[in-house]
């Protein structure tokens, strides 16, 4: 029982020392672009040792792939899971009708309360061009809001271009050269939401 417990402690501690170190590589990649990440800079974003940083991300592609990860977890994609579950919830016959204007709000909270971290997602979505290790973490990423979106939109297909027009409009509004309009997270909200209703199937 006491090395269960010994063992216990000490997982519990590896856990939140990865938390530490993936939020500071979020901060790395948010602020400085994904280039800038390096076992060196989550270190000192960190305030721990190197060593510490490669016990648990050995190599710079680890490292990638768990912030990227981390990144999409820190943007909500727990409270799309929540949203899914709800959407299919037996006897919640109106719970579809709220989803554009629910990723319209989400949507606007990215641009907002969740900038930082919603910039170092898209930081890693366009190294997923250049870095095929990647790829498959961004496909899991467009896939989940797929999944969210495909019971409105009556199809996969359907839903993965919401999805990329989704991402297309966040992106607008974080880019500091959009025109004032694109940066609102009210316009963004009203655009997503908007979006979403024009590709529901007629019925």
């Amino acid at each position: 029982m006491a090395t269960h417990k010994v063992t216990d402690g000490r997982l519990a501690r590896g856990e939140a020392r990865k938390v530490l170190l993936l939020d500071a590589a979020v901060r790395v990649v948010g602020e400085q672009g994904v280039g800038a990440l390096t076992h060196r800079a989550v270190a000192a974003g960190a305030a721990v040792s190197l060593a510490s940083v490669t016990y648990h991300y050995p190599s710079i592609d680890d490292l990638r792939r768990a912030t990227f990860e981390h990144a999409g977890s820190r943007i909500g994609l727990d409270f799309l899971d929540l949203v899914v579950q709800i959407a299919e919830e037996p006897g919640v016959p109106h719970a579809l009708d709220a989803l554009p204007d629910l990723c319209g709000d989400f949507t606007a909270h990215l641009v907002t309360e969740r900038r930082t971290d919603t910039i170092a997602v898209f930081e890693m979505i366009v190294a997923a061009g250049h870095d095929p290790e990647l790829g498959p973490v961004k496909g899991l990423l467009d896939q989940r809001l797929a999944r969210l979106l495909m019971p409105y939109v009556g199809s996969e297909a359907a839903a993965l271009t919401v999805t990329a027009a989704m991402q297309g409009l966040v992106l607008s509004a974080l880019s500091s050269v959009a025109p004032d309009r694109a940066r609102d997270p009210e316009w963004l909200r009203g655009a997503v939401s908007d979006l979403i209703r024009r590709y529901r199937p007629a019925t």
